[in-house]
Parts: C-alpha cells; sequence; structure tokens
C-alpha cells in the first residue's frame, strides 16, 4: 500500500478497530486509498499471542475492506528513540499518508500515549530531505487522533451509520480480546460493558449531529485542508 488517502496508526491490532472502523469502512466504500499501520503485535496482551491477534487483525482489515501492516516494535516496552521514530518515519516515507490518524495522546494505556508522541514526531522527521533514513521524504497533510475511554468535546463528528454493522463485525473479529470467555482470564476489554461502551460514544456523538451513529475525531484549530477534504469525500 502506497500513496495513501488516510492511514490510522495504532500502537496494537484491534486500536483502530476500537475508535475508528466506520471510518475506514466509509472510506475503503468511496474508492478512498486506506489502511491500519498497528506498531506491534499486541504479544504482551493477557489474552491471544501474536499469531492469534495477526489473524484477527487481517480478517477486520478485509471485513473494512482496508490494507493493513503490523511492525515489531516490542508490544508495551517500544520507546521514543531516534531509532524508533526512524522505523515508523520510514513506513511514513513508504505509504505516503495524505491524513494520518493516531492514538489518543492522553489514553490511560501508556502505549497509546508514547505511540502518539511517537507517530507525530516521525511524521514531521520523515519530511526532512537530509535525515539519513530509505525513501523519498514525505509529511503528513493532516494529523488528527481518536478519543480515549472517556474523551471531551470532540472537534469533528463522522456520520458511519451506513456501515455501522460492518464496522461492529470488525471490531468483533477480535474474539481473543473481546469475547468473554469463562476459560481466558478476565480482562477490562472482554466484558460485555466495554462493547456496550463501544456502542454507547457512537450513539452519542451520533445524537449531537442526529444521525443513529457517529465517531469522533480531535485535531488541531484551525482544521487542516487536507483533513476537511477527506472527512468531505467521505460524506
Amino acid at each position: 500500500m502506497s500513496g495513501l488517502d488516510l492511514l490510522v496508526v495504532g500502537a496494537h491490532p484491534d486500536d483502530a478497530e476500537v475508535h475508528v472502523g466506520g471510518i475506514l469502512a466509509l472510506a475503503a466504500d468511496r474508492g478512498l486509498e486506506a489502511g491500519i499501520l498497528d506498531l506491534t503485535r499486541g504479544e504482551m496482551g493477557t489474552r491471544g499471542d501474536a499469531a492469534t491477534r495477526h489473524a484477527e487483525a487481517m480478517e477486520a482489515a478485509r471485513i473494512l475492506g482496508v490494507a493493513r501492516r503490523i511492525l515489531d516494535l516490542p508490544d508495551a516496552r517500544f520507546d521514543e528513540s531516534e531509532a524508533s521514530r526512524a522505523q515508523v518515519a520510514v513506513q511514513l516515507r513508504e505509504l505516503r499518508p495524505a491524513v494520518v490518524v493516531l492514538p489518543d495522546p492522553e489514553d490511560r494505556h501508556p502505549d497509546h500515549r508514547r505511540a502518539h508522541r511517537l507517530v507525530r514526531e516521525a511524521a514531521y522527521y520523515a519530511g526532512l530531505r537530509n535525515l539519513p533514513i530509505p525513501g523519498e521524504p514525505w509529511r503528513p497533510q493532516a494529523v488528527a487522533w481518536v478519543g480515549g475511554e472517556n474523551p471531551g468535546r470532540p472537534d469533528l463528528l463522522v456520520d458511519v451509520s451506513a456501515v455501522w454493522a460492518r464496522r461492529m463485525a470488525a471490531f468483533d473479529a477480535f474474539g481473543s480480546q473481546f469475547q468473554a470467555d469463562p476459560a481466558q482470564p478476565p480482562t477490562r476489554i472482554s466484558d460485555p460493558a466495554f462493547r456496550r461502551g463501544v456502542e454507547g460514544r457512537a450513539m452519542h456523538w451520533g445524537s449531537l449531529i442526529r444521525v443513529p451513529w457517529a465517531e469522533a475525531l480531535w485535531t488541531e484549530r484551525p482544521v487542516p485542508p487536507a483533513l476537511a477534504a477527506l472527512l468531505g469525500r467521505l460524506a
């Protein structure tokens, strides 16, 4: 995948589907080039292993109709070093996304906060012509981010009602993470309340713009033109 209109970056497989699966599905349906970049394989999670999560991630991407790439940064242990930034910057130079969507900078999960900082810095450095890394310089035209589990007022709302069932099918593809299973260790995200929270937030965002379901984004103000143009193509 290269020359993307939209790239959603997650610290782990399933992060993109929790927050913006609908936006990704809409992008695919509108003929846009969209993809997911997972920084880690999620191998330190309480449930599932790297192979299981990889298979689930690829199935979710198939359902959404988008491309996916999974890096091998160490889950729960990746850092914000120059080497890590360079590795992500190389990916951005290769994928050449116009718009990048990042994890929440204030999320309760340390990996999500760290991923936001790492990728945001890499997105800038990837555009420096003299940076000694492979690939032609590229800097995304716009950066946005998702909200955490208790977000504030969003900057942008996107009606995802037309793709809601497919969006949730992609979410449910991560059975190792989100399915209630008494044979597996209980986790916060495997509790049915977590899925209800995803649905409840989308219903609330939708109510603000008088549609059944919506997803939220945050960004710098004024809204970057490339982001506004992308959302216009999703409408």
